[in-house]
């Protein structure tokens, strides 16, 4: 699979972007440490301070953790799910979207299947993304490193993909019109391509959307 250099500043573009607030409040909370008057410190002032870096740097954290785990080489070198149910449930928390990935699920024996947590980690933010107004994500599925088929069922609004992110993830969006929008949903595409796991997206009813892998 060729580098496209535009795909590699998306993906860089949006790594920035989710890690600019974050990373900014930690600033502004180390700042406001600085100014503060050293004989007379405000110990609620201070209390604040500390809350808004310690809030912000866990927030920072948990995108890093996943985006290593999501687009790196560690990605592709998981043997099992721990790590990617953990990331998830990292990238969601104080959230709108809550993720039900359930221990054990996948079946271990489904992890010697090469590139599928890294796949079904980025097929989860993409369902995040999906829930505009919030909602719910459940993971099910059973198999082994030979056969096997995965959900991820994102219960809410708009319980659909925009055309852009459904085009983007078929393929069929010329790279020099995707997005930092619509980048994720192309790249978690391609990877299902590059691993040879057959990744469809449907809606099953009222707002509800169901992105199935299998192999």
């Amino acid at each position: 699979m060729p580098l496209d250099i535009r795909v590699v500043e998306l993906l860089t573009s949006r790594f920035c972007h989710d890690l600019v607030s974050p990373v900014g409040a930690i600033r502004n909370g180390l700042e406001l440490i600085e100014e503060m008057d050293e004989d007379e410190p405000n110990p609620a002032f201070m209390g604040e301070a500390i809350k808004l870096i310690d809030h912000s740097s866990g927030q920072a954290d948990r995108r890093l953790r996943l985006f290593r785990l999501a687009y790196g080489l560690a990605g592709r070198e998981m043997r099992g799910f721990v790590d990617a149910r953990a990331a998830a449930l990292g990238w969601t928390e104080g959230g709108k979207t809550r993720v039900d990935w359930p221990q054990g699920v996948p079946h271990d024996m489904a992890g010697g299947k090469p590139g599928l947590g890294k796949t079904l980690l980025n097929v989860v933010v993409l369902a995040e993304e999906a829930l505009t107004h919030g909602g719910s994500i459940v993971v099910g599925g059973q198999g082994d490193e030979f056969s096997g088929r995965v959900t991820v069922t994102a219960q809410g609004r708009p319980g659909n993909l925009n055309p852009d992110a459904a085009a983007a993830l078929a393929g069929t969006t010329a790279v020099d019109d995707l997005t930092a929008r619509t980048v994720h949903a192309y790249v978690t595409g391609r990877f299902a391509e590059y691993y040879t796991l057959r990744l469809s997206a449907a809606p099953a009813g009222h707002e509800t959307l169901v992105f199935t892998l299998e192999w």
